[in-house]
């Protein structure tokens, strides 16, 4: 399942979406205000219907249908920063929560590991135990993003199955 979840990180599309989102750099005051506008009014703003509709958004949507344990995505900037999600997420800014401060890592070679996995959780949008898996997403050697999604436990196939 994190090699199915890295392979997704690695997809040409998903690295250059996350190259373009960092190329903006947002200040961290710029981040906080979004974030704060985003809990207040539970992610009915423009900038988050702008993020859902976007192509990469479309496209990690399709790739959480392919397996029907996958339930949601999250794709970061290096800053943290929501770039992409196939449902909006409870607020904006990622960088200050353990699913991106576990792997994220700016030093070449990384010093963090490649994935981390949360405590299962309940998650009342989908009504499933989810765990959420995160793995780096790289240009070359260079960590510039995460992909967070969250994994339905019940459905994860056996492995003796």
């Amino acid at each position: 399942m994190v090699r199915e979840i890295q392979a997704i990180a690695a997809r040409k599309e998903v690295v250059d979406a996350v190259k373009a989102g960092n190329a903006k750099q947002m200040s961290n005051a710029a981040i906080l205000d979004l974030d704060t506008r985003w809990i207040k009014m539970q992610g009915k703003l423009p900038e988050a219907q702008e993020i859902l509709g976007s192509r990469i958004s479309a496209l990690l949507a399709v790739e959480m249908n392919r397996k029907v344990y996958f339930k949601e995505v999250i794709l970061t900037g290096n800053q943290g920063e929501t770039l992409a999600m196939n449902k909006v997420t409870t607020d904006f800014w990622q960088g200050d929560e353990e699913k991106f401060l576990e792997i994220f890592d700016s030093n070449v070679p990384s010093r963090k590991p490649d994935s981390f996995i949360s405590r299962a959780r309940w998650d009342d949008s989908t009504k499933a135990m989810i765990a959420q898996v995160s793995v780096p997403v790289y240009d070359g050697e260079s960590m510039i993003g995460t992909l967070t999604v969250g994994v339905d436990l019940k459905r994860v196939p056996h492995p003796n199955h």
